[in-house]
């Protein structure tokens, strides 16, 4: 009891001058921490592909918190849920929209990085015959990837590029603001391969190589998983199966048998 009477004492007081110096210039907390509540940040509102901005999204959080709190209280009024689920069910109605967006954003980002694969081939070959990496990925720049986000990133670098921006540069800068790192990291290993003066097919072939891997990688650890899903999905669909035309049966004649 004393220690927690001192615990509270100790917590309840104002921090010192010191205290406060120190808070001030200490670094921030993590994006992951909940200490401090942290909006929705708006690149993943743009890569998330949905028709709508940060206002519309705050529209559509305050509508379905209070479509949510609506049916909790009409369920409320036929079952005794209380008010905790009633607000419970608010709260998620107010995070849903969020989900949802971060959802979206992050497979169109896994889709890009997917796809950052096959514009490696690409580049690789038209370089190998002979055309300069510049030309040769603004040319295919113009062309879709299979990637929304991706091909919108490539759109920006070859305009900004016909403007006189500098491509690989520019397309890093917009491949990392989209998240998209093998794409980000693909333009700054062709930028410094140029500043170095050594060769772009190299860097193009070593590239290529580490994301043939990775995607073998990702195969096989995809195919590792379908037996214990193939499982799952037996058990589920044949146990309730067996149930009732071995186990119960064999119960119930185990039962008159003791019976008699």
């Amino acid at each position: 009891m004393a220690v927690a009477a001192a615990s509270l004492v100790m917590a309840a007081r104002r921090s010192s001058r010191v205290g406060r110096w120190l808070g001030r210039i200490s670094p921030p907390a993590e994006p992951g921490s909940f200490a401090k509540w942290r909006p929705l940040p708006a690149h993943d509102i743009e890569d998330s592909g949905l028709d709508i901005d940060a206002d519309r999204l705050v529209v559509a959080k305050v509508a379905c918190a209070l479509g949510a709190l609506l049916l909790g209280s009409v369920v409320a009024l036929v079952a005794p849920i209380g008010p905790i689920v009633v607000v419970g069910a608010g709260y998620l109605g107010f995070i849903a929209p969020s989900l949802i967006v971060q959802s979206r954003a992050a497979g169109r980002r896994a889709d890009a990085e997917r796809e950052t694969g096959t514009l490696v081939e690409r580049l690789e070959a038209i370089v190998a015959a002979g055309r300069p990496p510049e030309s040769a990925l603004a040319a295919l720049a113009s062309r879709p990837t299979g990637a929304d986000l991706l091909d919108r990133v490539l759109a920006r670098a070859a305009e900004a590029y016909a403007l006189g921006a500098p491509l690989f540069r520019t397309l890093a800068h917009h491949a990392r603001l989209a998240g998209i790192a093998g794409c980000a990291a693909l333009a700054e290993d062709l930028e410094h391969s140029r500043d170095l003066g050594h060769g772009s097919l190299a860097v193009l072939r070593q590239r290529r190589e580490s994301l043939r891997a990775a995607e073998r990688a990702r195969s096989l650890d995809a195919a590792s998983r379908v037996e214990g899903k193939l499982m799952l999905v037996l058990v589920l669909c044949y146990l309730p199966a067996l149930m009732l035309l071995v186990v119960v049966p064999l119960f119930v004649s185990l039962l008159n048998g003791l019976s008699t």
